[in-house]
């Protein structure tokens, strides 16, 4: 009888424990990977007038390799995390106001291959696409305006 107290104390130890491991490692941050970053050979940027609408005017196409890689060098293996439903749609429609910008590293020169989506808010948040499932699944840990400013900078970005 001691025997099966002792068996059952330790079954509901591990599951307790290994319940607590899977909990902390779902938080944690991870360090996201742009891939294949030497392939890109273009950078598009769209943002939106005072009225919310992408124009011609509000968009750019860089083609200079040394600013592309600068521009990924700043943003690749930033920590990131999984954001809720509710602050991703959030700042997804924040995507309608002057000053955020959709940005779009591509491996051609005319945006017709293989792209990778970046979302740059004016708060300081960047949003990732997952690299195998191509769907906006991450954003930074931190808010960081001045790497929103650097950006802005580089790409020498004035919508």
């Amino acid at each position: 009888m001691k025997t099966w107290k002792i068996v059952l104390l330790l079954l509901i130890t591990l599951v307790v424990v290994s319940a607590c491991g899977k909990e902390d490692k779902a938080n944690e941050n991870k360090k996201i990977k742009i891939p294949d970053t030497e392939d890109y050979q273009s950078l598009y940027v769209q943002g939106v007038n005072n009225e919310g609408v992408g124009t011609d005017s509000t968009r750019k196409i860089i083609t200079d390799k040394k600013i592309i890689q600068s521009f990924i060098e700043k943003v690749n293996l930033m920590e990131v995390i999984v954001p809720k439903l509710e602050e991703d749609t959030e700042n997804v429609k924040e995507l309608h106001n002057q000053g955020n910008y959709i940005i779009a590293l591509s491996k051609s020169t005319d945006l017709s291959g293989k792209t990778y989506k970046l979302y740059v808010l004016k708060d300081g948040t960047v949003f990732f696409q997952d690299p195998v499932k191509k769907e906006m699944t991450y954003m930074s840990a931190k808010k960081n305006t001045a790497l929103y400013k650097e950006v802005k900078e580089l790409l020498a970005i004035d919508f």
